[in-house]
């Protein structure tokens, strides 16, 4: 069984109606293009006791798999509530990650943060910021509403 159907497997059996099939909240979408080997799951419907991510989405490509942690804002961006939503979003995707691979398995994370608009001040807060999982450092993307995975991907990787 491949690491995305596993992952589908255990959290439809383990939560009501996690999945879905599109990353998006009030009018600001990550857009999921050409991709067919991947699960999304609803963070707030995997974690409601603290603060979470939008969207975690994990994509399956050879024997890598690419976490999307991904952060959709309409209105107002706090850098500080976004941290820890992308943190705990991160954390809760590698326990899940872990229940389906094996410790060879290479991963990345894809930390992204889509607004309908940004003022400089917010941006710049944000792009500073790191995530640390696991003692790692990782980047923050910040895009507007409406771009593809694949454009943050390879920004990435």
């Amino acid at each position: 069984m491949s690491v995305v159907k596993c992952i589908k497997s255990i959290m439809e059996n383990k939560f009501n109606n996690p999945l879905v099939k599109c990353c998006e909240d009030m009018g600001c979408e990550l857009r999921i293009n050409n991709l067919s080997n991947y699960v999304i799951l609803k963070g707030e419907k995997i974690c409601k006791d603290r603060k979470m991510c939008d969207c975690i989405i994990f994509i399956g490509e050879n024997n890598t798999i690419i976490i999307g942690i991904v952060e959709l804002k309409n209105k107002t961006i706090h850098a500080n509530d976004i941290i820890k939503k992308l943190t705990h979003g991160s954390e809760i995707a590698l326990d899940i990650l872990k229940k389906c691979s094996n410790n060879h398995m290479k991963f990345y994370f894809c930390h992204i943060v889509l607004g309908k608009r940004w003022d400089s001040s917010e941006h710049k807060v944000i792009t500073n910021k790191k995530i640390i999982i696991r003692g790692k450092k990782y980047n923050i993307l910040t895009m507007k509403c409406g771009v593809s995975i694949s454009k943050a991907i390879s920004m990435v990787i």
